[in-house]
């Protein structure tokens, strides 16, 4: 499958033919691309109740492994994101608030000491408090 970008909205183009047209991958899909951050299969379930749960794990899972959607563990929980530009994920102990952010991945290797290590892909996930959960002295 080939998907393209126009205006932040994923268009996809069925290439390969085995892979027949489902309004209910292309509901999920368009769900995804219109929520900002990660979400659960049951939230995309809760939201899309024409579908059920499987066939929401089944197409997220197609999804990750065609690379469109990132599969994160935060808390325990998968969440699932569309992520048009990969980037990182600083997350609140207390308020579970998702903090995006990016890095250049050399710099993270040089940090680690690992330049000389050939890498695939990096997912950082940073866990602290956020502003509202600092406490000042």
């Amino acid at each position: 499958m080939q998907a393209i970008c126009i205006s932040g909205n994923i268009y996809v183009i069925l290439v390969d033919m085995q892979k027949r047209f489902s309004q209910k991958r292309e509901d999920i899909r368009q769900y995804l691309n219109d929520t900002r951050g990660a979400v659960s299969a049951a939230a995309i379930q809760s939201a899309l109740p024409h579908i059920d749960l499987t066939t929401v794990y089944r197409n997220l899972d197609q999804f990750v492994a065609e690379g469109d959607v990132k599969k994160i563990t935060l808390g325990g929980e998968a969440l699932f994101e569309y992520q048009p530009h990969p980037h990182h994920h600083a997350v609140c102990d207390e308020c579970h608030e998702v903090i995006h952010f990016t890095a250049p991945d050399e710099k993270i290797k040089q940090l680690l000491g690992i330049s000389d290590f050939v890498t695939n892909n990096f997912e950082i996930t940073v866990h602290g408090l956020c502003r509202h959960h600092v406490v000042r002295e």
